[in-house]
């Protein structure tokens, strides 16, 4: 049987995207570099959030391969969440 993963999924009226810990991130073993500038880090929480068309789905695929399934949470934000100065593009 898969180990479960759930994770939050932020959906801000336009887009989708995946929050994950920078700390969980480095204990799958998966490197930042993996992705692109399209997603989102706060240092203030130290999470990513892993845009969906691209980097979204990248990060499940690597969870999949890594034996989890993956499970989501929804939460709903305005289309002006990301627009905040806490955060930064990744691999900018």
């Amino acid at each position: 049987m898969k180990q479960q993963l759930n994770l939050t999924f932020i959906d801000n009226e336009s887009h989708g995207y995946i929050k994950l810990s920078k700390y969980d991130l480095q204990g799958f073993g998966i490197d930042i570099k993996e992705f692109s500038k399209y997603s989102f880090y706060n240092p203030e929480n130290a999470c990513y959030y892993f845009e969906e068309d691209c980097d979204g789905s990248k990060l499940w695929n690597i969870l999949k391969s890594k034996g989890y399934k993956v499970n989501f949470d929804t939460k709903h934000v305005k289309h002006t969440y990301f627009n905040k100065p806490i955060f930064t593009r990744i691999n900018t």
